[in-house]
């Protein structure tokens, strides 16, 4: 079977699944995008695309538009809760090819689904997977709750941490786990932090204090986002993660991050409905394809948000893949194979690193974060930079048989 005359079923619209169907569309491979929630649905909250994130968007086309929405991350700081420098890194910028960017989730979605449409690539809403079934060996069905199925020659789990196509493919996978840290964030109009200066807002600034973690950076039009992660025993239930009423939330935050160095406390009393959200973890699963079925993203691989890598890593995922169906001469599970070869390694370690940042951001005492400033203090300062080159230089060689 040839790769023009296969079509794929991508179960999941967040940024994996259309980053995969644009890749699938350069190569000649038809597919239909499933999502289960409604277009209108918002993504909250923010992220940062890294400079290999970025490499990945530019081969779409998409990385100046990308820059357009959002806003340039040039540098990395890091400081006390009380407001002592540890350290400031350069963020690479032109060294990697892109800079890093920060923006709303929620533009970064519109702007795939925008391509998405503009190349006739069809989405489907409110399409929640029930079932995952073969048909002759040459096919494979997908069953929505709604009662409808689809068709296709590869099904792609795109579809995040609560992954229902693991779930259904890889029944032996562990099932997330609440990692016992949960987030908050939003966004806060520049005008209510005056003081920030249009250099402050092209950093990511981090602060480490004894009770929580506190990042923030600029957002687009001058507004700043900000983002938070704390202890907590047990995860938000589904309706505390609805509630976003202002004042018992802020009330919260400033039970935690009260006596942190400013603007910290003007971010939280300026933005009027920060985002909740649970971290969950999923064990290092023991494959990421089954015959015509294959994971991408944190379906495979759930990455911490302390890593700052989970969409850039989905991007990689979705550019190896389809380069991979690309080159297999019709041999979809040889394609599956390289993939899974080819990403094991690199996102074993990122994953890995994010756990041993998240660890650095846990509620300790305050002898014990006055150690961790100072051995933070002396790693920045003396690898801080080389430390990251590894995860930004990378890239998926589109033109070449093998991602370096």
């Amino acid at each position: 079977m040839t790769r023009e005359s296969r079509h794929a079923l991508v179960i999941g619209a967040g940024v994996a699944g259309p980053a995969t169907a644009l890749f699938l569309k350069k190569i000649g491979i038809t597919s239909t995008v499933y999502e289960p929630m409604p277009p209108t649905h918002g993504v909250g909250g923010g992220l940062v695309l890294a400079p290999n994130g970025m490499n990945v968007l530019a081969e779409l086309g998409l990385a100046d538009e990308v820059k357009e929405r959002g806003s340039l991350v040039l540098e990395n700081r890091f400081y006390t809760e009380a407001g002592h420098r540890i350290a400031r890194l350069s963020n690479g910028g032109a060294r990697y090819g892109q800079p890093a960017v920060a923006l709303m989730r929620d533009e970064l979605h519109r702007l795939l689904l925008e391509e998405l449409a503009a190349r006739g690539i069809l989405v489907r809403f409110g399409k929640r997977l029930a079932k995952v079934e073969r048909n002759d060996g040459t096919k494979i069905i997908a069953r929505f709750s709604d009662e409808t199925t689809a068709e296709g020659e590869l099904l792609i789990g795109a579809d995040g941490v609560e992954s229902r196509v693991r779930k259904a493919v890889f029944r032996e996978a562990p099932a997330p786990s609440f990692t016992g840290v949960v987030g908050m964030g939003g966004v806060t109009a520049g005008a209510a932090v005056p003081r920030l200066s249009a250099e402050d807002k092209q950093s990511l600034t981090f602060t480490f204090g004894a009770r929580g973690f506190f990042g923030y950076c600029g957002a687009r039009g001058g507004d700043v986002m900000w983002w938070s992660q704390r202890r907590r025993e047990r995860p938000f239930r589904p309706a505390e993660l609805e509630d976003r009423s202002r004042e018992a939330i802020h009330e919260e935050l400033r039970g935690t991050y009260g006596g942190y160095h400013a603007p910290i406390g003007a971010l939280i009393e300026n933005t009027e409905a920060p985002v909740k959200m649970n971290v969950f973890d999923v064990e290092t699963l023991p494959r990421w394809r089954h015959e015509r079925v294959v994971l991408i993203g944190d379906a495979a691989h759930a990455v911490s948000p302390t890593s700052g890598h989970g969409a850039s890593l989905a991007l990689e995922d979705a550019m190896d893949l389809a380069k991979q169906l690309r080159d297999d001469a019709g041999d979809h599970r040889r394609a599956f194979e390289a993939y899974e070869r080819d990403r094991r390694a690199r996102v074993a370690r990122i994953v890995a690193d994010g756990r041993r940042r998240g660890a650095t951001k846990a509620k300790v005492s305050r002898i014990q974060a006055q150690l961790r400033n100072v051995a933070m203090w002396l790693g920045l300062n003396l690898f801080g930079e080389r430390s990251q080159d590894w995860v930004y230089r990378y890239r998926v060689d589109w033109n070449a048989g093998a991602a370096r």
